[in-house]
This record gives C-alpha cells, structure tokens and sequence, in this order.
C-alpha cells in the first residue's frame, strides 16, 4: 500500500468515527470556533485607524489577556474530549493494529480524527466572528477613541475585512486544531496491541521529571517578571518585540505571567494524582471523585488546567483594575498645582463583575464538559454502582463533588499564578508608586470559594441516572 493511499484510506476511517460521535465531533469543533471567531473580530476592530495614536492600544491588550485564556481553555477542553474519545476506540485501534497498521497508523488515525474536526470548527469561526462583528459594530465604534487623519478629519470606524488578516485567522485555526490532536495522537501511537484489543487502558505513572521541569518554568517566570519590574523602574526602554515575547509588563501581553502559568500546568497532573491520595475517606463521594481524577489524568489534567488559565487571568484583570494608569487622561485631574493623579475608584469594576461573569460560566461549561465525559468514559464503573443500589442523590453527589474538585484545584492554581504580579511588585525594592497594585481579595474570594459552588451546584442538577450496561461487557 502506497503513502497516498494508507493516508486516505485513514482519512475515511477517521471520519466514520468522527461521524459515529457527532455529540463529541460538535464539542471539539465548537470550542475550536470560539476563538477563531474572537480573533477574526479583533482583525476588524482593533486595525482600524492608528491604534496607539487613539489610545486603542490599551484596547487591544485588554483583548490579548481575554483572548490568551480562552485559546487555553478551548484547546485543553478539546484536548480532554479527544483523548477520551481516543481511550474509547481501544478495540478499533487494536484491530488496525493487528490488521498491520503502526504506531504512526494509529496515532495518525487520532490525529486526522481531531485535526479535521478541530479545523471545520475553527474555519467555521471565522464567518462567525464577522457576522457578530457586523452586527455589533455601532456599540465597538464606542470602545475606540477618536481618530483623525492628516488633514485633521475624523475617521469612522466601519466594517472592513482584509483578506490578509483572514489568512493569519485561517492560519492559526490550522495550528490550533494541530496542537489540540497532537497530544491524543501521541498517546494513541503508544498503545501496546495487546492492550488495545482487551480494551485496557496502560497505567500512567506520576513522572517526578514532568513536575520538576514545570516547576523550573514557573520560576523562570517569576524571574522574567521581577527583571520586568526592574527594569521598568529604571526606565529602561527595550524593543517592543522582546518585551511583548519575554518580559512584558503590567499594561502589555503578559508574557512572564504566562510562562508561569504554562509552568504551574505542567505540574497539574502530580496535583491531581497527589489529591487522590490526600482527600480524606469521608464524604465518600468526594472519595470516589478524587480517585477517579488520579486514575484519569490525562482528561481532569486539562480540565484543572483550563479553569486555572480562565480564572488566573481574571485574578490579574482584578488587580490591574487597583492600579492607575497616570498615562490614560482618565487619571489625571487638574488641581491648584497642575494636574494630580486621582486614586483607583474603590468597589468593583462593572467591567470586572462582566468578566467574572464571562469566566464562570467559561469554567462551569468546561467542567460540565468534562463531567459528562468522564461519566461516559466510566459507564461501566456507574453501571456497578447502580447494581449496588446507587440512588440518584448519590450520583449527583458524585458529579457535584468532581466538579467541586476539579473547579476548586484549577481556582487554587489560577488564584497563585495570577497573584504572581502582586507579589512581585510587593517585593521589589527598586519600584515605588504612588497606588500600587492591590490584591483583590473579592476576586479571590468569589474565584475560590463562589465559583466552585456554583460549578458543583450545576453538576448536581445536570447529573442523571447512568445508562445501564452489563457489567462484563465494556462499551465500544
């Protein structure tokens, strides 16, 4: 059999199976779409007019720490889904191996699977975003300062799609939906044949070298962000492209900030396998839970990573809310001496509360995702619960306490990572201002205490009665 025809012949076999799954299927293509559909918005909005001369600058940054968050969340959610998927279609893997086929054959089978379906849906963002952008595009006009050309006319924002910005979105539709299977096609690859066809998953092991290169990371970016402070302090003034790739800065991509944060991911699963053997005997469902998320990592992995990208960012937008801009016209009043700086207004943004709002339900959407595919992938496990006189209260014990777990161990790492700036800031000798960055002790309080709750409360009521399955026969 030539190249050609093995790739199309695992084309076909790669759509049968995304199209035996088409719940599955529109999950990943759904969370891919999403933030195809907000950068295709962004190339609409935010290139209009000379952006840092309208001070939209600060517009567009304000969009990066949205925007990075969500491509996690989307990526690890769609991550989580192929690999169960990828753990579900044991048998067939095995009988394409035992038919022949390779490590390279079943991996690229995977990766075909999610990589096809990750690029319709991300494709299918981009007339998403535009249609969105067109519709509301009076209410984005006001989000941009005014801009006037040489001659000293004011220029209007209107709807304009270039078609070279359609290709860099089309672009990274391409490299994420890549990214996404890359990691399930990796582990399809390395599945023994023997297992494969008994329908048996191999053990994971906890790989201490895994924790401590996260953690090697994470200080790396704590690092990056203390060279950032000084360096700022002392007015240095770098090349844009090294600041926005390595340093960064409070009112910039928080670059030092995401490298600690990809750090503290890494360390995720020994978080999760820890937990395992931690959580106490009693309640019983938050037993069974935490056992259930140290035996799966490689779907409660990424759903704690995701929730921790969603809420740290939301940690840091809490404590740049606390810190004035003396730059922006908006904090500068004038007074009997020229212009003061006025102090941060207390209370609670109304963009913060619209953010916190965007982010719980980002998060209790996920970790619905990824309760309803852990209870498909232990169908089995349900089964024998339901045998042994399982109620319904005690199922939806279960899912409340895995969505508890889940919610709370992503808000806990989250909540460290995006305190990373306050502390630093604390402790940097060399910088001094005049309202520094508060910690946002009400984001943190809602972030680690409310969103939990309400992620648990939801899996409660979305939980239902397993579907029944003979104990001695594993579903396909």
């Amino acid at each position: 059999m030539t190249a050609g025809s093995s790739l199309r012949a695992l084309a076909r076999l790669a759509w049968r199976e995304a199209a035996r799954h088409p719940g599955r299927s529109l999950l990943v293509a759904s969370a891919l779409a999403l933030p195809t559909a907000m950068l295709a918005s962004a190339t609409v909005v935010l290139r209009y007019g000379d952006l840092a001369a309208s001070g939209s600058f600060g517009m567009s940054n304000l969009f990066m720490l949205v925007f990075l968050p969500i491509v996690a969340v989307a990526a690890l959610t769609a991550a989580a889904a192929l690999g169960v998927g990828a753990r579900r279609q044991l048998r067939e893997l095995g009988l394409l191996a035992a038919a022949g086929g390779g490590g390279r054959h079943l991996g690229g089978l995977v990766l075909l699977q999610g990589f096809g379906v990750g690029l319709v849906g991300g494709l299918a963002g981009i007339p998403l975003g535009l249609a969105v952008t067109w519709a509301t595009l009076p209410l984005s006009r006001s989000w941009l300062s005014p801009v006037r050309d040489e001659t000293g006319a004011l220029l209007v924002p209107r709807f304009s799609v270039v078609g070279r910005d359609m290709a860099w979105t089309a672009a990274f539709a391409v490299v994420l939906a890549l990214l996404t299977a890359l990691r399930p096609a990796i582990t399809a690859a390395r599945v023994p044949v023997a297992m494969a066809l008994a329908g048996r998953r191999p053990g994971r092991r906890l790989r201490p070298r895994l924790v401590a290169i996260g953690l090697a990371v994470a200080v790396t970016g704590l690092t990056l962000q203390v060279a950032a402070n000084v360096l700022a302090a002392r007015g240095v003034v770098l090349p844009v492209q090294l600041e926005l790739l390595a340093f960064g800065s409070f009112r910039s991509i928080p670059s030092p900030l995401v490298v600690t944060l990809a750090g503290m991911a890494l360390c995720t699963p020994a978080l999760v396998a820890l937990c395992g053997r931690l959580v106490p005997a009693r309640p019983a469902a938050l037993r069974l839970a935490a056992r259930d998320a140290a035996r799966n990592p490689g779907r409660t992995g990424p759903a704690v990573t995701a929730v921790a990208a969603g809420l740290g960012m939301l940690v840091v937008l809490a404590g740049l809310a606390s810190l004035p801009d003396t730059r922006s016209s908006g904090l500068l009043v004038p007074g009997e001496a020229g212009y003061l700086v006025q102090p941060p207004a207390p209370g609670f943004p109304p963009a913060l509360r619209v953010l916190l709002a965007i982010f719980t339900v980002l998060t209790v959407a996920v970790v619905l995702t990824v309760n309803a595919l852990g209870r498909a992938e232990a169908r089995d496990d349900l089964a024998v619960l339901e045998l042994l006189g399982a109620s319904p209260r005690t199922h939806r014990a279960l899912a409340a306490a895995s969505a508890w777990l889940l919610t709370e161990l992503g808000a806990l790492v989250g909540a460290l990572a995006g305190l990373s700036p306050v502390l630093v800031e604390r402790l940097n000798r060399w910088q001094w201002a005049p309202f520094p960055m508060d910690v946002p002790w009400a984001t943190l309080a809602l972030v680690v205490l409310a969103v939990p709750a309400v992620a648990a409360g939801a899996a409660a009521l979305a939980a239902s009665r397993p579907v029944h399955y003979p104990t001695g026969r594993r579903p396909a």
